[in-house]
């Protein structure tokens, strides 16, 4: 596996793990734009699977039986461009329609499913093989990734993660009542992500634990980019 100076690209591949509001994709998202890496987004794969399986009328009552066949069926595309990865389905590139209360009602059901984390592990790991890839989710420096030569777990403290949470709803000024409600919601996902059989939520072995509660976007993005120059001193400076 050689990146494009012909170098181990694993070493140019790095990994955000960690629950839920605790800053994955917008650090990633930003991490990537200052090193001249590409972004992949490993929770709108998993968007675009259940938008495709909704958008085909697949019974939901069949989705824990599809196998690996079924789900390439399904048509959805992903298609590096402008620095990052374009999802499709059947030609239609998907932006918008990933974030629909339908589609984030399933994801975590549909993320669950052995058969699509197979599915997705194989094109995952088929997209960081030129390595310079950031990417974030529960299980990419453990599962996806494990020999990515940074590895990064994002946490934050519970109420800090609910207050973010709202804040990426369009809820500017959340009160107390609507905190706990928030904060209830992510320890029941922070439950069902780390006891799931399948890549429970951990992190790996020789991540970096980045407590983001008390930092700043600037301040984690910066930590995050500082770790991957350790390995390669040339990110973002590349012509």
């Amino acid at each position: 596996m050689a990146d494009d100076d012909g170098a181990d690209a694993t070493r140019t591949v790095v990994t955000l793990d960690g629950p839920a509001g605790a800053g994955k994709s917008t650090t990633a998202r930003e991490v990537a734009r200052r090193l001249g890496y590409r972004y992949l987004d490993s929770g709108a794969l998993y968007r675009a699977l259940t938008f495709a399986l909704l958008e085909e009328g697949v019974d939901e009552a069949v989705w824990g039986d599809l196998d690996r066949e079924a789900l390439d069926a399904l048509g959805v595309t992903v298609a590096p461009v402008e620095g990052t990865l374009e999802l499709g389905h059947r030609g239609r590139v998907l932006g918008d329609e990933l974030r629909t209360p339908q589609v984030t009602a399933r994801v975590s059901a549909v993320a669950r499913l052995p058969a699509v984390r197979r599915w997705l592990l194989r094109h995952q790991q088929a997209l960081g093989r030129h390595g310079r890839l950031v990417t974030d989710g529960r299980d990419m420096g453990t599962v996806v990734f494990p020999e990515a030569g940074t590895k990064v777990f994002l946490q934050a403290d519970l109420d800090e993660r609910a207050r973010r949470r709202l804040l990426d709803q369009g809820v500017r000024a959340p009160g107390a009542r609507e905190r706990q409600q928030a904060a209830e919601k992510l320890a029941a996902r922070d439950h069902a992500d780390m006891s799931r059989e399948t890549s429970p939520l951990r992190p790996a072995d020789d991540a970096v634990v980045l407590d983001t509660t008390a930092l700043d976007f600037e301040e984690q993005v910066e930590a995050v980019v500082a770790l991957a120059r350790r390995v390669d001193p040339e990110a973002g400076r590349r012509r």
